[in-house]
């Protein structure tokens, strides 16, 4: 893995700007990427957001990768960076509600703006946070359950009605349990059912991506 990868940033680096030989390189760099040991997972239900995010960002970037020996560890270095802040903007994202109950800012008896933070107690707003943080957790762990049982029965077989063109056992549904739930490679999953790296990843990355970033969202829209 460690010569493919410099051969393929490489190929991408020296390689014109737009153009065929370019962007097959990069194909084939961003579905090396999902194999590489040691990139960052998270829990959050709307990860795969994130590494989307990722996948995107490396596109655009990858000219500014400087690379160290090994190549493979500094590359996941340089991708787990992004990768973490991105997981992070998810979880502020959470948090944005309860975080504007405390420090949104309120009158108080004179006129002043404060706010509700500091007008709080010491240990009251400890215990506060503290309680917030435990409600934050459940509603995490209620939403991504909810998701995860979504995944696995396809109520509405949304999941499995999107597949591409002469590949119906390439939907939806089985990629989101292979990737997500089972947490294989899509190397692996395209020798399972038979089908190229490029046509599963794409896919992935332009269906199914989409379609399972609905679905959280409306469990995420849940008290």
């Amino acid at each position: 893995m460690e010569d493919q990868l410099r051969d393929l940033i490489t190929q991408i680096c020296q390689s014109q700007n737009p153009s065929p030989e370019r962007q097959k390189a990069l194909n084939r760099l961003l579905i090396l990427i999902q194999q590489l040991p040691g990139l960052y997972r998270s829990s959050h239900q709307n990860y795969p957001e994130a590494f989307n995010r990722t996948l995107e960002w490396a596109s655009k970037n990858i000219q500014n990768f400087s690379p160290t020996s090994p190549w493979e560890k500094s590359f996941v270095i340089w991708i787990n960076g992004y990768l973490k802040w991105r997981v992070r903007d998810l979880y502020i994202a959470d948090n944005k509600y309860e975080n504007e109950s405390i420090d949104k800012p309120i009158n108080d008896d004179e006129g002043q703006s404060t706010t509700l933070g500091e007008k709080l107690p010491a240990n009251t707003l400890s215990l506060l946070e503290m309680k917030i943080a435990e409600l934050q957790q459940a509603k995490r762990q209620r939403q991504g359950i909810a998701v995860q049982e979504y995944i696995k029965t396809d109520p509405e077989e949304k999941l499995q009605a999107s597949h591409p063109r002469k590949h119906p056992e390439c939907n939806c549904h089985v990629l989101a349990i292979r990737l997500l739930l089972e947490e294989k490679r899509i190397s692996n999953i395209s020798r399972e059912i038979n089908i190229s790296n490029q046509t599963l990843y794409s896919h992935w990355k332009r269906k199914c991506l989409p379609l399972l970033q609905e679905i959280s969202s409306k469990f995420g829209e849940q008290p």
